[in-house]
């Protein structure tokens, strides 16, 4: 067989290699972006709902407890999942919101709320909060995950807000 042939094989090799390294490389650097991101989203709610909770305690006499993080975060390696979670709670009703990624995915926040329903029994309900995604010229950007087509930005006020919405309900 002619040389040549074997040196474009392993040429062609050699390349992919080097393109599956580099397609690498930019998915570890995507993920480490994603969950800095995730930890300084989370950070900035979780201000924010401090600041709401002893507004809403002077206003009405009622306290709400914030915890971030409220339980340990799951990793499971690279490829995910990986999940944070935040509790917004007070009496016998509680709002949890936990980040969630998958592989190289954009992280999203969503919200569970558990407590006694008016009927007395337990429940646990699931609602979309929002996605995390890289904003054209740099930083994140929150869209709102319950109209995915509309892209609608949100802000850390607005994911407190929907977290303390949630935790106010009375059914």
């Amino acid at each position: 067989m002619d040389v040549k042939k074997w040196d474009e094989l392993f040429h062609r090799f050699a390349n992919r290699l080097d393109a599956q390294r580099q397609r690498q490389e930019q998915e570890r650097e995507l993920v480490a972006w994603y969950d800095e991101q995730t930890k300084l989203v989370m950070m900035l709610v979780r201000e924010v709902a401090h600041e709401r909770a002893a507004i809403f305690e002077r206003a009405t006499g009622q306290r709400v407890e914030v915890a971030w993080p409220s339980r340990p975060p799951i990793n499971v390696g690279p490829e995910g999942p990986f999940m944070s979670f935040m509790s917004i709670s007070r009496a016998e009703r509680e709002v949890h919101l936990y980040s969630h990624r998958v592989q190289t995915g954009a992280p999203a926040i969503h919200f569970v709320v558990n407590g006694k329903a008016l009927t007395d029994r337990k429940r646990v309900l699931s609602h979309a909060g929002c996605r995390i995604e890289r904003r054209v010229g740099g930083g994140f950007v929150l869209l709102d995950a319950s109209e995915p087509s509309e892209r609608r930005e949100l802000s850390a006020d607005d994911v407190a807000f929907r977290g303390f919405e949630l935790l106010l309900q009375t059914d």
